[in-house]
Protein backbone atom coordinates (compact mmCIF):
# COMPACT_ATOMS: atom_id res chain seq x y z
CA UNK A 1 0.00 0.00 0.00
CA UNK A 2 2.78 2.49 1.00
CA UNK A 3 4.44 2.04 -2.75
CA UNK A 4 1.10 2.82 -4.26
CA UNK A 5 0.51 6.01 -2.53
CA UNK A 6 4.26 6.89 -2.93
CA UNK A 7 3.76 6.33 -6.81
CA UNK A 8 0.50 8.01 -6.81
CA UNK A 9 2.05 11.34 -5.38
CA UNK A 10 4.80 11.01 -7.72
CA UNK A 11 2.19 10.56 -10.52
CA UNK A 12 0.41 13.97 -9.63
CA UNK A 13 3.73 16.23 -9.12
CA UNK A 14 4.56 15.38 -12.64
CA UNK A 15 1.64 16.21 -13.67
CA UNK A 16 1.60 19.65 -11.84
CA UNK A 17 5.20 20.07 -12.97
CA UNK A 18 4.68 20.58 -16.63
CA UNK A 19 2.43 23.58 -16.34
CA UNK A 20 -0.06 22.44 -19.14
CA UNK A 21 -3.08 20.45 -18.83
CA UNK A 22 -2.52 16.84 -19.05
CA UNK A 23 -3.29 16.14 -22.19
CA UNK A 24 -3.35 12.03 -21.83
CA UNK A 25 -6.30 12.55 -19.44
CA UNK A 26 -8.88 15.09 -21.15
CA UNK A 27 -12.56 15.21 -20.67
CA UNK A 28 -15.42 16.65 -22.48
CA UNK A 29 -15.20 19.47 -21.02
CA UNK A 30 -11.46 20.78 -21.24
CA UNK A 31 -10.02 19.76 -18.18
CA UNK A 32 -7.76 16.75 -17.02
CA UNK A 33 -8.58 13.62 -14.92
CA UNK A 34 -7.31 15.80 -11.93
CA UNK A 35 -9.59 19.17 -12.94
CA UNK A 36 -6.77 20.99 -14.32
CA UNK A 37 -7.66 23.67 -16.84
CA UNK A 38 -6.77 23.49 -20.89
CA UNK A 39 -4.25 26.49 -21.64
CA UNK A 40 -5.75 29.03 -23.52
CA UNK A 41 -3.63 30.83 -26.29
CA UNK A 42 -4.34 33.62 -28.58
CA UNK A 43 -2.29 33.65 -31.21
CA UNK A 44 -2.84 36.80 -33.72
CA UNK A 45 -1.97 36.29 -37.77
CA UNK A 46 -2.23 38.09 -40.96
CA UNK A 47 -3.89 37.03 -44.06
CA UNK A 48 -1.08 34.82 -45.48
CA UNK A 49 0.20 31.66 -46.15
CA UNK A 50 1.91 31.38 -43.53
CA UNK A 51 -1.11 30.82 -40.91
CA UNK A 52 -2.24 27.44 -42.41
CA UNK A 53 -0.39 25.38 -40.11
CA UNK A 54 -1.84 27.24 -36.85
CA UNK A 55 -5.37 26.61 -38.75
CA UNK A 56 -4.84 23.10 -39.38
CA UNK A 57 -3.59 22.35 -35.70
CA UNK A 58 -6.45 24.17 -34.16
CA UNK A 59 -9.34 22.90 -36.23
CA UNK A 60 -7.99 19.56 -36.32
CA UNK A 61 -7.37 19.27 -32.50
CA UNK A 62 -3.86 18.69 -32.77
CA UNK A 63 -3.40 21.33 -30.03
CA UNK A 64 -6.44 20.18 -28.10
CA UNK A 65 -4.59 16.56 -28.13
CA UNK A 66 -1.71 18.89 -26.09
CA UNK A 67 -4.13 19.88 -23.82
CA UNK A 68 -3.73 23.60 -25.45
CA UNK A 69 -6.90 25.09 -26.16
CA UNK A 70 -5.66 27.82 -29.33
CA UNK A 71 -7.72 30.34 -30.97
CA UNK A 72 -6.65 31.70 -33.99
CA UNK A 73 -7.00 35.80 -34.24
CA UNK A 74 -7.11 36.84 -37.42
CA UNK A 75 -5.43 40.80 -38.10
CA UNK A 76 -5.63 43.00 -40.91
CA UNK A 77 -2.44 45.32 -40.29
CA UNK A 78 1.06 44.41 -38.70
CA UNK A 79 0.40 47.30 -36.32
CA UNK A 80 -3.16 46.30 -34.90
CA UNK A 81 -1.62 42.84 -34.73
CA UNK A 82 1.51 44.30 -32.10
CA UNK A 83 -0.59 46.62 -30.29
CA UNK A 84 -2.61 43.68 -29.50
CA UNK A 85 0.34 41.52 -28.46
CA UNK A 86 1.52 44.79 -26.44
CA UNK A 87 -1.70 45.03 -24.54
CA UNK A 88 -1.56 41.51 -23.73
CA UNK A 89 -5.09 40.77 -25.98
CA UNK A 90 -2.96 37.96 -27.38
CA UNK A 91 -0.42 35.40 -26.51
CA UNK A 92 1.57 35.07 -29.47
CA UNK A 93 1.64 35.88 -32.85
CA UNK A 94 3.39 35.44 -36.63
CA UNK A 95 5.87 37.75 -37.09
CA UNK A 96 9.04 38.96 -38.64
CA UNK A 97 12.93 39.56 -37.14
CA UNK A 98 12.36 43.67 -38.37
CA UNK A 99 9.04 44.12 -36.21
CA UNK A 100 10.73 41.64 -33.13
CA UNK A 101 13.41 44.08 -33.06
CA UNK A 102 11.53 47.45 -33.26
CA UNK A 103 9.33 45.91 -30.48
CA UNK A 104 12.23 44.80 -28.51
CA UNK A 105 13.84 48.15 -29.13
CA UNK A 106 10.40 49.45 -27.86
CA UNK A 107 10.71 48.11 -24.41
CA UNK A 108 8.42 45.29 -25.05
CA UNK A 109 8.92 41.82 -23.87
CA UNK A 110 8.94 39.39 -26.89
CA UNK A 111 11.14 36.62 -28.11
CA UNK A 112 10.98 34.53 -31.00
CA UNK A 113 10.46 31.01 -30.30
CA UNK A 114 10.74 29.49 -34.10
CA UNK A 115 11.57 30.23 -37.39
CA UNK A 116 8.48 30.28 -39.58
CA UNK A 117 9.01 30.57 -42.68
CA UNK A 118 11.20 31.39 -45.52
CA UNK A 119 11.64 31.41 -49.28
CA UNK A 120 13.02 28.47 -51.32
CA UNK A 121 14.51 28.38 -54.76
CA UNK A 122 10.91 26.78 -56.06
CA UNK A 123 8.91 29.50 -54.07
CA UNK A 124 9.28 33.05 -53.43
CA UNK A 125 7.17 35.33 -51.00
CA UNK A 126 8.35 38.63 -51.45
CA UNK A 127 9.23 40.06 -55.30
CA UNK A 128 10.12 43.26 -56.71
CA UNK A 129 7.31 43.83 -59.92
CA UNK A 130 7.56 46.34 -62.37
CA UNK A 131 3.95 48.32 -63.92
CA UNK A 132 2.64 46.46 -66.31
CA UNK A 133 3.85 49.16 -69.23
CA UNK A 134 6.89 50.05 -68.26
CA UNK A 135 9.69 50.37 -69.54
CA UNK A 136 11.63 48.22 -66.75
CA UNK A 137 12.75 44.84 -67.79
CA UNK A 138 16.16 44.36 -65.61
CA UNK A 139 16.98 45.29 -62.17
CA UNK A 140 19.62 47.94 -62.98
CA UNK A 141 16.78 49.37 -65.39
CA UNK A 142 15.40 50.55 -61.50
CA UNK A 143 18.27 53.25 -61.18
CA UNK A 144 16.55 56.36 -60.51
CA UNK A 145 12.91 54.85 -61.11
CA UNK A 146 10.33 54.78 -57.89
CA UNK A 147 10.01 51.76 -56.26
CA UNK A 148 7.07 51.65 -53.45
CA UNK A 149 7.50 49.96 -50.14
CA UNK A 150 6.70 50.59 -46.81
CA UNK A 151 9.35 51.88 -44.44
CA UNK A 152 11.05 50.22 -41.87
CA UNK A 153 9.65 47.11 -42.25
CA UNK A 154 10.60 43.92 -43.58
CA UNK A 155 9.35 45.10 -46.58
CA UNK A 156 12.02 47.65 -46.98
CA UNK A 157 14.69 45.03 -45.75
CA UNK A 158 13.79 42.71 -48.52
CA UNK A 159 13.64 45.65 -51.01
CA UNK A 160 17.48 46.50 -49.86
CA UNK A 161 18.21 42.99 -49.80
CA UNK A 162 16.62 42.33 -53.86
CA UNK A 163 17.90 45.48 -55.07
CA UNK A 164 21.50 45.70 -54.06
CA UNK A 165 23.75 48.35 -55.88
CA UNK A 166 20.76 49.90 -57.75
CA UNK A 167 19.94 53.05 -56.67
CA UNK A 168 15.93 53.05 -56.80
CA UNK A 169 13.59 56.08 -55.43
CA UNK A 170 11.75 54.47 -52.33
CA UNK A 171 8.34 55.68 -51.81
CA UNK A 172 5.97 55.34 -48.93
CA UNK A 173 2.66 53.11 -49.61
CA UNK A 174 2.14 51.48 -46.64
CA UNK A 175 -0.75 49.28 -47.27
CA UNK A 176 -0.14 46.48 -49.48
CA UNK A 177 -3.22 46.06 -51.45
CA UNK A 178 -3.07 50.12 -52.42
CA UNK A 179 0.84 49.30 -53.61
CA UNK A 180 -0.31 46.50 -55.62
CA UNK A 181 -3.45 48.85 -57.31
CA UNK A 182 -1.24 51.45 -57.62
CA UNK A 183 1.29 49.10 -59.65
CA UNK A 184 -1.07 47.46 -62.00
CA UNK A 185 -2.98 50.87 -62.46
CA UNK A 186 0.79 52.16 -63.83
CA UNK A 187 0.68 55.09 -61.30
CA UNK A 188 3.98 53.80 -60.26
CA UNK A 189 7.08 52.31 -61.47
CA UNK A 190 7.74 49.18 -59.12
CA UNK A 191 6.44 48.38 -56.10
CA UNK A 192 7.91 45.31 -53.69
CA UNK A 193 4.79 43.12 -52.87
CA UNK A 194 4.57 40.24 -50.50
CA UNK A 195 2.87 36.94 -51.57
CA UNK A 196 0.05 35.61 -52.59
CA UNK A 197 -0.58 39.36 -54.02
CA UNK A 198 3.03 39.35 -56.10
CA UNK A 199 1.42 36.38 -57.92
CA UNK A 200 -1.81 37.91 -58.36
CA UNK A 201 -0.18 40.89 -59.87
CA UNK A 202 2.12 39.02 -62.10
CA UNK A 203 -1.31 37.31 -63.70
CA UNK A 204 -2.41 41.08 -64.19
CA UNK A 205 0.06 41.70 -66.22
CA UNK A 206 2.90 43.50 -63.85
CA UNK A 207 6.33 42.06 -64.87
CA UNK A 208 8.59 40.27 -62.40
CA UNK A 209 11.67 41.82 -61.92
CA UNK A 210 13.46 39.77 -59.34
CA UNK A 211 12.14 37.53 -56.83
CA UNK A 212 14.01 36.39 -53.08
CA UNK A 213 13.85 33.07 -54.78
CA UNK A 214 16.31 34.29 -57.25
CA UNK A 215 18.86 34.90 -54.68
CA UNK A 216 21.36 32.97 -53.51
CA UNK A 217 20.94 34.15 -49.25
CA UNK A 218 17.97 33.69 -47.46
CA UNK A 219 16.62 37.20 -47.05
CA UNK A 220 12.51 36.50 -46.52
CA UNK A 221 12.16 34.84 -42.53
CA UNK A 222 9.26 35.01 -40.59
CA UNK A 223 8.88 33.92 -36.90
CA UNK A 224 7.15 32.67 -34.65
CA UNK A 225 6.85 34.91 -31.48
CA UNK A 226 5.14 34.51 -28.09
CA UNK A 227 5.20 37.81 -25.53
CA UNK A 228 8.33 36.86 -22.89
CA UNK A 229 5.76 37.12 -19.92
CA UNK A 230 3.97 33.80 -21.33
CA UNK A 231 7.20 31.85 -21.59
CA UNK A 232 8.67 32.24 -17.82
CA UNK A 233 4.65 31.30 -16.67
CA UNK A 234 4.57 28.66 -19.48
CA UNK A 235 7.75 27.66 -20.97
CA UNK A 236 6.16 23.68 -21.68
CA UNK A 237 3.39 25.06 -22.98
CA UNK A 238 5.49 26.72 -25.61
CA UNK A 239 6.93 23.33 -26.48
CA UNK A 240 3.84 21.53 -26.65
CA UNK A 241 2.60 24.61 -29.18
CA UNK A 242 5.76 24.22 -31.24
CA UNK A 243 5.30 20.37 -31.14
CA UNK A 244 1.64 20.64 -32.34
CA UNK A 245 2.80 23.31 -35.29
CA UNK A 246 5.49 20.65 -36.52
CA UNK A 247 2.80 18.09 -36.44
CA UNK A 248 0.59 20.41 -38.77
CA UNK A 249 3.19 20.97 -40.66
CA UNK A 250 3.85 17.27 -41.45
CA UNK A 251 0.30 16.74 -42.17
CA UNK A 252 0.29 19.37 -45.08
CA UNK A 253 3.77 19.05 -46.53
CA UNK A 254 2.32 15.15 -47.08
CA UNK A 255 -0.71 16.22 -48.40
CA UNK A 256 -0.49 19.34 -49.43
CA UNK A 257 -3.65 19.47 -51.81
CA UNK A 258 -5.92 18.02 -49.66
CA UNK A 259 -5.13 21.76 -47.46
CA UNK A 260 -5.55 24.23 -50.91
CA UNK A 261 -9.43 25.08 -50.37
CA UNK A 262 -8.42 25.98 -46.51
CA UNK A 263 -5.43 28.38 -47.75
CA UNK A 264 -7.47 30.08 -49.95
CA UNK A 265 -9.67 30.69 -47.38
CA UNK A 266 -7.10 32.02 -45.00
CA UNK A 267 -4.36 33.55 -47.38
CA UNK A 268 -7.06 35.60 -49.36
CA UNK A 269 -5.68 33.94 -52.20
CA UNK A 270 -7.90 35.32 -55.31
CA UNK A 271 -10.14 33.53 -57.08
CA UNK A 272 -8.12 33.92 -60.47
CA UNK A 273 -5.00 32.68 -58.97
CA UNK A 274 -6.37 29.89 -56.53
CA UNK A 275 -6.21 26.85 -58.23
CA UNK A 276 -2.95 27.13 -60.16
CA UNK A 277 -1.10 28.66 -56.80
CA UNK A 278 2.06 26.97 -55.53
CA UNK A 279 1.52 25.23 -52.55
CA UNK A 280 4.21 26.32 -49.62
CA UNK A 281 6.69 23.47 -48.32
CA UNK A 282 6.15 24.19 -44.75
CA UNK A 283 9.19 24.22 -42.22
CA UNK A 284 9.55 22.26 -39.20
CA UNK A 285 10.39 24.48 -36.19
CA UNK A 286 13.82 25.66 -35.39
CA UNK A 287 15.65 28.24 -33.79
CA UNK A 288 16.03 31.86 -35.81
CA UNK A 289 19.76 31.64 -37.40
CA UNK A 290 21.68 33.51 -35.63
CA UNK A 291 23.74 34.68 -38.50
CA UNK A 292 20.34 36.15 -39.56
CA UNK A 293 19.62 37.61 -36.91
CA UNK A 294 22.93 40.09 -37.10
CA UNK A 295 22.81 41.00 -40.63
CA UNK A 296 18.88 42.11 -39.69
CA UNK A 297 20.41 43.92 -36.65
CA UNK A 298 23.10 45.65 -38.47
CA UNK A 299 20.44 47.21 -41.24
CA UNK A 300 18.25 48.35 -38.46
CA UNK A 301 21.50 50.03 -36.90
CA UNK A 302 22.35 51.95 -40.11
CA UNK A 303 18.72 53.06 -40.29
CA UNK A 304 18.91 54.50 -36.68
CA UNK A 305 15.69 51.89 -36.21
CA UNK A 306 17.26 50.86 -33.15
CA UNK A 307 19.39 52.62 -30.21
CA UNK A 308 18.87 50.18 -27.82
CA UNK A 309 21.46 47.28 -27.05
CA UNK A 310 19.93 43.87 -27.80
CA UNK A 311 21.42 40.46 -28.19
CA UNK A 312 20.37 37.12 -30.24
CA UNK A 313 19.69 36.29 -26.80
CA UNK A 314 17.43 38.92 -25.70
CA UNK A 315 15.28 37.91 -28.57
CA UNK A 316 15.62 34.42 -29.75
CA UNK A 317 14.19 31.76 -27.55
CA UNK A 318 16.30 28.53 -28.29
CA UNK A 319 13.48 26.37 -27.34
CA UNK A 320 12.47 24.75 -30.63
Amino acid sequence: MPNKVVIALIAIVLIVAAGCAAYFYLSPEGKGEFGEEKIEIKIGVMPDEATLPYYVAAREGIFANRGLDVEVVPFHSAMERDSALNAGEIDACENDPVGIMVLRNAGYDVRAVSLELQETPEKMRFAILARPNSNVNTLEDLEGKEIAISRNTIIEWITDALLGDVNAKKIEVKKVPIRMQMLLADEVEAATLPEPLASYAIHKGAKLIISDAMLDETVSQTVIAFRGDFIKEHPLCVDKFLDAYSEAVERINTNPENYRELLIEVAKIPKEIASSYKMVTYMKPQPYPRDSFEEVLNWMRNKNLVQKEISYEDVINESA
